[in-house]
């Protein structure tokens, strides 16, 4: 069976198609496979590698908890060496779930949705290398907790593996990394909006709670969540700003009949 092609249809839903396409706003990103490939490629590699480092330390012995001296750690995190607050630490387990989420509270905005996969590659490069730098970091330092230091702390808490991956913080990491990526994200989209502030001082806001909580839970030492703090921060801006549209290397699409007899068709070029 032979179906008949109509030319007219097609050239009139061309025409549709290349209007839409004009339409659009800008997106402030776009993805770049020879750069996302490496950092997805990478982050793989490093990743497993990671995991393998932090998930064979071993337990603290009893003769290492007895041995431990608050004396030994610097001024400021000998300040915090003791604390202990499940609790606190379980809030903060919730808040840092909330601001990982939070980026997909921008798919609220048309545009943004249109932009689905760019922003989700965004996204789990941002989550992959936020996951793997505190690993690379805890099966390195192999820093105790601070509730090791203190004895009233069940002691089988304080001889799992777990005790001794206190830097950096993986839960400052993702805290920061996920707010920075939303602000700039929501600042890229919306460059003229007068809830930029807002966005910025709710999400840093709450990011900074995550990472006192994690120091009052007896969790991490204050320079451990100001390491994750820093380094999340980094990641949340540079992924926003590797993927950044510049005038000079914006691109577009054009699609336009091609009606010149004897020929008909269609022409399309692109801009990069």
């Amino acid at each position: 069976m032979k179906t008949k092609i109509d030319m007219k249809k097609i050239l009139i839903a061309l025409f549709a198609i290349s209007t839409f396409l004009s339409g659009q706003t800008t997106s402030p990103y776009s993805l770049r496979w020879n750069t996302d490939g490496w950092i997805i490629g990478s982050s793989t590699v490093a990743g497993i590698g990671a995991y393998t480092i932090e998930t064979n330390l071993p337990s603290l012995t009893l003769n290492e908890i007895q041995s431990l001296d608050k004396n030994n750690i610097n001024p400021i995190d000998r300040l915090t060496a003791g604390n202990y607050n499940e609790k606190q630490s379980k809030i903060s387990d919730v808040l840092v779930g909330v601001v990982i989420v939070s980026p997909l509270s921008l798919m609220i905005d048309e545009h943004a949705r249109k932009d689905f996969f760019t922003l989700g590659t965004m996204y789990a490069e941002t989550a992959m290398l936020t996951a793997i730098l505190p690993s690379l970091g805890k099966g390195t330092a192999k820093r105790i907790r601070p509730f090791v230091y203190n004895s009233s702390v069940p002691l089988d808490l304080r001889l799992e593996s777990d005790a001794e991956r206190s830097f950096f913080s993986r839960h400052s990491s993702f805290a920061f990394s996920m707010a920075v990526l939303t602000s700039t994200v929501y600042s890229d989209y919306f460059p003229d909006s007068k809830f930029k502030s807002y966005v910025w001082i709710g999400s840093l806001g709450l990011a900074s709670t995550v990472a006192v909580l994690r120091v009052t839970s007896g969790s991490h030492f204050i320079s451990d969540v100001v390491v994750g703090a820093v380094v999340g921060s980094a990641v949340g801006y540079f992924i926003p700003y590797i993927h950044r549209n510049s005038p000079e290397s914006s691109s577009s699409l054009g699609i336009s009949p091609l009606v010149s007899p004897p020929t008909q068709g269609i022409s399309l070029s692109f801009q990069f």
